[in-house]
């Protein structure tokens, strides 16, 4: 779980900690920072609106030829590699023995992981999807919150988490936007809010040229000393 720094605002310290977030990504993926923050145009628009419906994509677990495994001897496979010929098409793991499936891998031509859906509160349902090129991840979509939509959409270049969108309130719609421009420091994403519900950011945060408190451009001016009395104040006059 992300948390942000102590020095930040309480009331911006409250919209970022309703973040949701399944998996630990921020404390092992190495961010950037870049410009203050700032009212007006911000770089998200109303189009990065992602769909919010989890689909499951089809593994027919009773497909013929499908080699299903029994590890624990309970009389129920707890994997299941669904074939094509030679080529394994989709894998099916229950990893806890519950009898639920906990992730589904998907494979391309080049077997090559292409998808991975995941249960991780094992319910039966799916809580993220990622979407993979060549075996490098691309994408994350995640459901956090337990409503059975997705509120999460990570986007990766080069297997590394460069933007990060999120619906806070539950509403379908888009309200924070978080771009992560550089590998240099795991704690400095650029944060873009939308405080009004229109679908569009209205503020911008750089956490840590905002709030860091060794950061100079966040640190408040010392305070300046006394303009010194008047000659008529010394006078009495």
């Amino acid at each position: 779980m992300f948390f942000p720094p102590r020095s930040l605002p309480a009331r911006i310290r409250e919209q970022f900690q309703r973040v949701p977030v399944l998996v630990p990504c921020l404390a092992v993926i190495a961010l950037g920072c870049g410009a203050a923050a700032q009212k007006g145009p911000a770089v998200a628009t109303a189009a990065d609106q992602p769909p919010t419906e989890i689909v499951h994509e089809e593994c027919d677990l009773d497909a013929p030829g499908a080699e299903k495994i029994d590890v624990n001897n309970d009389g129920r496979p707890d994997i299941v590699r669904v074939m094509r010929g030679w080529r394994e098409i989709c894998r099916a793991m229950d990893f806890n023995f519950d009898g639920l499936i906990d992730t589904y891998l998907y494979f391309d031509d080049k077997g090559n992981v292409r998808r991975r859906e995941s249960d991780f509160d094992r319910d039966g349902i799916i809580d993220e999807i990622a979407i993979y090129q060549n075996g490098v991840i691309q994408e994350k979509h995640r459901e956090t919150n337990l409503d059975g939509m997705l509120d999460t959409w990570d986007t990766y270049v080069g297997g590394r988490l460069t933007r990060r969108m999120l619906d806070t309130n539950r509403d379908g719609r888009v309200d924070q936007w978080w771009t992560f421009p550089s590998a240099t420091r795991p704690d400095c994403p650029i944060v873009e809010l939308d405080e009004t519900g229109n679908g569009r950011p209205t503020v911008r945060h750089n956490l840590c040229l905002e709030f860091d408190p060794n950061t100079p451009a966040s640190r408040p001016s010392p305070p300046q000393p006394a303009a010194p009395p008047r000659a008529s104040e010394n006078s009495g006059k």
